[in-house]
């Protein structure tokens, strides 16, 4: 008789437990590489005044409307490690050896363009660009072994200590951390270190 009446009390107080409200919370779509048609990894993220997003791939630069997904590939065929737009719509990107730019032409193509020419010589070989920040008139783009800064169409070159590992634009301040000596701060083209502890 207790275990049917337990029963009963269980059943009822059951009919007035809620779930979880689903109304208001956003759909989750995962995408895998077999609807972007690209690579595997994806190493930065950026979506633009439209709301189109952009990543960069493996494969390149990647956009998605909301329903198609375009891949852009580099020049020279390479991993695009970083991207950054700015106002104007222009998305800076930034790879394996290459530098450079997409923007929309009157048709709404993205067209590439490369700044390598804009750099000396001696400066044009390098590895990846992992980070692009936009901060002001300059763009600068981090590789781990110096930091170029693209201002009124001239580039200026900044060596590490020992290696650039971060860049990052924070509170308005555009930092790099260099492994052995820590964070340092741009102040007009001098990198100055942010604190003497390191």
């Amino acid at each position: 008789m207790k275990n049917i009446l337990l029963f009963i009390v269980m059943v009822l107080v059951s009919m007035h437990l809620k779930s979880q409200n689903t109304i208001g919370l956003p759909q989750i779509i995962n995408y895998d590489k077999n609807h972007f048609k690209a690579g595997t990894q994806t190493w930065d993220i950026e979506q633009d005044a439209q709301g189109r997003m952009y990543f960069a791939n493996n494969e390149g630069l990647i956009s998605f409307d909301g329903t198609f997904w375009k891949t852009h590939a580099l020049p020279n065929k390479t991993i695009m490690r970083s991207l950054a737009i700015d106002k104007s719509g222009k998305i800076y990107v930034g790879g394996q050896g290459e530098i450079g730019y997409f923007l929309p032409d009157n048709s709404g193509f993205l067209r590439y363009t490369s700044l390598i020419g804009l750099l000396p010589t001696s400066q044009t070989t390098f590895a990846d660009i992992w980070d692009i920040e936009i901060s002001g008139e300059s763009i600068f783009f981090r590789a781990t072994d110096r930091i170029f800064e693209l201002k009124n169409k001239s580039f200026s070159i900044f060596p590490p200590i020992s290696e650039w590992q971060f860049l990052k634009q924070v509170g308005g301040k555009v930092l790099a951390q260099d492994r052995q000596k820590g964070l340092f701060v741009d102040r007009k083209g001098n990198w100055i270190p942010l604190c003497n502890n390191t």
